[in-house]
């Protein structure tokens, strides 16, 4: 099948990672990087533009993907987390004799600041929708289109275990992943054991110097929801953040390196799981994270991961498990079992996802 990607197909990004996955299960594939042309304006451009929805990007990202259909003649659009795709595109799309799939990672209809108008529109013109957010179902249904559950998952070729002998990925406890309110609180109280915590990631910076901007706010009120936050001094987390983001092979050694990943949920959206619940224990850490129904379901608890309902439950686990070693890493060990046998990685997530939009075809 010809299938053409429309997405952030970037380095490290895992949209880029599904769409090597169905390349490896056969299918002659095309990228379009929608994301791009936003690079390529100005700050005040883009904020213009994304408030607008309207503009010369959201214009070169509507004309690339027909541009791309018209040359390469898809069997299938698979569309990631399109928030400037008009109805207009995906009815020209149809007129190719293409179906048309919107799949995003992250919630939708929970957070208004990850919906725009044109994707409120767009979302019903879709053939079919695929969802990885088990509490947007019903939302979802009201659309009445075909609708795939598909989880999250990992890249099998990248989230892999990588050991590494270079100290920066070393560490008895590691997180990867951005700030929040929760997560901080339940850093700290890690950090403050005496343990050796890591921490990569976005929007830490300012727990270095504590001070306030305007731009800092803006995101970090964002992230924060509905909880309070306040710009200080943290020390104890200064020295335990290694930077922002990592990608691709130093995500993974930054995964192998810590003896226990934590797989910290958001507090400003009801998410069951993450990337990270699969990420983790594929790259054979501890998976140490919430207890939710989903966790309980992907992985055995105290066999395959670790979970906690309160800060003392992850303080005791994160004790235990620092001065157990062996028990660690049997844990570990269940965890990348099931990753492989559970088949989580996308390349087996999308071909079920596949099986059962071919029923609809």
């Amino acid at each position: 099948m010809k299938i053409l990607f429309l997405g952030q197909i970037g380095p490290g990004q895992t949209s880029l990672m599904r769409m090597r996955a169905f390349e490896r299960l056969g299918h002659t594939v095309r990228g379009v990087h929608t994301t791009e042309p936003w690079t390529r304006a100005s700050w005040l451009e883009r904020q213009m533009q994304r408030r607008l929805q309207r503009g010369s990007v959201v214009d070169e990202i509507n004309r690339s993907v027909l541009k791309r259909a018209r040359e390469f003649r898809p069997n299938l659009v698979w569309a990631e987390k399109q928030e400037f795709l008009r109805v207009e595109t995906i009815e020209e799309l149809r007129k190719l004799d293409a179906r048309s799939v919107h799949f995003t990672p992250d919630p939708y209809f929970s957070l208004d600041w990850k919906r725009t108008r044109l994707m409120d529109g767009a979302i019903r013109a879709f053939d079919a929708l695929v969802y990885c957010k088990s509490y947007e179902r019903e939302q979802y249904e009201v659309l009445r289109k075909p609708l795939v559950y598909m989880p999250l998952g990992y890249c099998d070729k990248i989230h892999r275990p990588l050991p590494s002998n270079d100290a920066r990925w070393n560490c008895e406890v590691g997180f990867l992943g951005g700030w929040e309110p929760r997560r901080e609180h339940l850093l700290h109280a890690v950090a403050a054991t005496c343990v050796d915590v890591k921490i990569c990631g976005a929007y830490w910076e300012f727990l270095r110097d504590g001070r306030w901007t305007l731009r800092r706010h803006i995101i970090l009120r964002q992230l924060a929801g509905r909880e309070k936050f306040d710009f200080h001094r943290d020390d104890l987390l200064a020295r335990s953040w290694q930077g922002g983001e990592v990608y691709e092979d130093d995500y993974a050694r930054a995964l192998t390196g810590s003896k226990i990943g934590l797989g910290f949920l958001r507090k400003a959206w009801p998410d069951q799981h993450t990337t990270r619940t699969f990420e983790i224990p594929a790259c054979g850490s501890l998976l140490l994270a919430d207890r939710t129904n989903e966790h309980q379901e992907f992985f055995e608890e105290g066999k395959e991961a670790e979970f906690f309902a309160s800060c003392e439950e992850l303080l005791d686990k994160v004790r235990f498990y620092c001065s157990n070693e062996a028990a660690r890493k049997r844990v570990a060990e269940g965890g990348y079992r099931r990753c492989v046998e559970g088949a989580y990685a996308y390349v087996h997530r999308l071909r079920t996802a596949l099986d059962v939009l071919g029923e609809w075809a």
